[in-house]
């Protein structure tokens, strides 16, 4: 039994339909009220519960051999906090997993958290990944570079709505990591009872490319000329939720490295998308921008 947590979520909704397809048996820890219809459709076992439930954790945790965990309170408001979900709510797991012989914990974090981080999140996913390495699991820790889905599609997608013209928070010149949600999920199922993938930290880049360069892509394909605006960090941009705008001052202020992942593509058989090939993807002609 695979146990995922964050199964609604973009990736861990992705990681699910994956397993179910491939004919492996999967419980998602839903949340009361949630949008969980199409993952008990194609077959998989709902647990109802919540990561500040540790009596939940407990009892979805029960015959299952590996947790595949994705969730966070980011993005989320009232008592779905960092520190009750991310900090504490992580804790309660792992104790549960460990109570119940989980044999393996594949936890996704992202690359450049760290504990000293001023982000309150890169502290408590760096707390989590210290807790998995002093546990005696099996843990496969994945730290994936910024989602294209999230840092492109959406951060420069909901402006582009709006008009010709973006704002980059900071130095639209500096190059930053990215990476496609679903080769994150494929590295997530390829370590599953993989040799190299036990008590480990794996990084996951696709290629480090700037805004600059990412405007000049979708000015390519979609015809427009768009402006760019550089703004200092904790700045306002239109079209963005607050929590999106709390990272981007991050990691605008922040010294994000390029990283080189091409050895962990190659060990696990992963084919990564290319920033230009996300854009084509998702800026082409039937993009409504």
């Amino acid at each position: 039994m695979n146990l995922v947590i964050g199964a609604t979520g973009s990736l861990g909704g992705l990681i699910s339909h994956r397993l179910l397809k491939g004919g492996a048996p999967v419980r998602a820890l839903v949340r009361e009220g949630s949008d969980y219809y199409s993952l008990q459709s194609g077959g998989a076992q709902v647990a109802l519960g919540d990561l500040k439930s540790p009596r939940s954790l407990e009892r979805a945790c029960v015959g299952v051999k590996r947790i595949i965990a994705t969730a966070s309170a980011a993005g989320r408001s009232g008592i779905d906090t960092i520190e009750a979900v991310d900090r504490q709510g992580y804790a309660s797991l792992v104790d549960a997993a460990l109570a119940a012989n989980v044999q393996q914990f594949v936890f996704v974090s992202a690359h450049g958290f760290g504990p000293d981080s001023p982000l309150d999140l890169a502290r408590a996913k760096a707390g989590t990944e210290e807790i998995l390495k002093s546990s005696g699991f099996d843990y496969t820790i994945i730290r994936p570079a910024l989602f294209m889905e999230s840092w492109i599609s959406m951060a420069l997608g909901a402006q582009l709505q709006l008009g010709p013209r973006v704002v980059i928070m900071g130095d639209p010149d500096q190059p930053l990591p990215f990476v496609a949600i679903g080769n994150v999920a494929d590295l997530a199922l390829a370590t599953l009872d993989h040799a190299d993938a036990r008590s480990v930290s794996l990084s996951l880049s696709a290629r480090a490319v700037s805004y600059r360069q990412v405007i000049d892509w979708i000015d390519e394909v979609t015809g427009r000329a768009i402006a760019i605006e550089s703004v200092p960090p904790g700045t306002k941009v239109p079209g963005l939720p607050t929590s999106v705008l709390e990272l981007w001052s991050w990691l605008a202020t922040s010294s994000i490295e390029p990283i080189e992942t091409v050895g962990v593509a190659v060990k696990f058989g992963l084919a990564l998308e290319t920033p230009r090939s996300f854009i084509t993807r998702t800026f082409g002609q039937s993009s409504p921008i």
